[in-house]
């Protein structure tokens, strides 16, 4: 999946044939021209210039539509079953109109029930529909009217939440996802803007760690900078956890592989490290944070910390068996 276009499918538990199904892409390149000298510039001349991006263009959703029943109406055909769809009123929606959507229903091979809209805030295009088989109507309703009272497809407080096992975080909504690693017992997820890096690193089995390492050693083994050079304090975090917490320059060596990473951009280049490593006895983890930042963004780091969230709200480390340990 990417940020400008992707497709997600996630199946119902158990034996139900119903799935969600959702598509997203970027409006603003859906009817592509030859490209000229003034379209290539006029971006870099608007970001310089601090312009509004132009009015993007309104999307024939219709017609979206139609093209996807034609593919539909293919099934329906070799299944020997008629298909039949319809398609609502166009109807503007969203806290201040950003939304133009249409709802829609088909019934076929099978049976779904969607929503297609274009968004002018973001310049998306999305497709939202739940699909079964024909006996599943109830169960496609009630999904659906769920579904579509609760999807975004901007943020709307300039952070985009990321979320993943028991791991939830929100990150400036400029910020782009570079690196993941999903191990078993082991999360790590890099974002970059520019020359800046939040780094966040999750482990699991923190009890069996910790009978080896201290938790200022552990952070150490697995972070490229010395910890030894950088001032150090204790704080609490907003869910009771003790942080410790290191921040200073950053060190010459790596400053000189942040410059060759941004290739040539000096944008938000980083000369500070901020850090901190916590043990969250309710989980059995251990949370890493990790920011590069430039000057203008010295609250980064306590941002990211007080939006991550290492635990459910009312967990109880009780619920772990007598091993300690927990499913990854």
């Amino acid at each position: 999946m990417e940020r400008e276009s992707g497709y997600l499918r996630v199946d119902a538990p158990g034996n139900s044939a119903v799935t969600v199904q959702i598509r997203w892409s970027d409006g603003s390149k859906q009817t592509p021209a030859s490209p000229t000298l003034y379209s290539l510039v006029a971006p870099t001349v608007r970001q310089w210039l601090k312009r509004p991006e132009p009015a993007l263009a309104q999307a024939d959703l219709k017609s979206n539509l139609e093209k996807m029943f034609q593919e539909s109406a293919k099934q329906a055909r070799k299944a020997k079953t008629t298909f039949e769809s319809s398609i609502k009123p166009e109807k503007r929606e969203g806290p201040n109109g950003e939304r133009t959507a249409m709802n829609f229903s088909w019934t076929g091979a099978g049976r779904g029930q969607g929503k297609i809209w274009q968004c002018s805030h973001c310049r998306r295009i999305v497709v939202a529909q739940v699909v079964g088989m024909p006996k599943d109507g109830g169960a496609i309703a009630a999904i659906a009217s769920q579904l579509f009272a609760s999807i975004q497809d901007h943020s709307v407080d300039g952070y985009d939440l990321w979320a993943l096992y028991d791991l939830k975080v929100e990150i400036p909504d400029d910020f782009r996802l570079q690196e993941q690693k999903l191990l078993s017992g082991y999360l790590s997820l890099t974002f970059g803007r520019h020359g800046e890096r939040i780094i966040l690193d999750r482990w699991g089995l923190a009890n069996m760690t910790l009978k080896k390492f201290k938790l200022e050693d552990w952070f150490q083994n697995n972070i490229s900078v010395n910890l030894k050079r950088m001032k150090t304090d204790e704080i609490e975090s907003d869910q009771g956890h003790a942080i410790s917490h290191y921040s200073g320059g950053i060190p010459p060596l790596l400053l000189a592989r942040l410059l060759r990473d941004t290739v040539g951009s000096m944008r938000r280049f980083p000369t500070r490290f901020e850090g901190g490593v916590w043990h969250c006895t309710e989980s059995n983890k251990i949370f890493a944070l990790q920011t590069l930042r430039s000057k203008k963004s010295e609250t980064l780091w306590q941002d990211i910390a007080n939006r991550c969230e290492c635990h459910a709200p009312g967990s109880d480390s009780e619920k772990q068996d007598k091993s300690g340990q927990r499913d990854e």
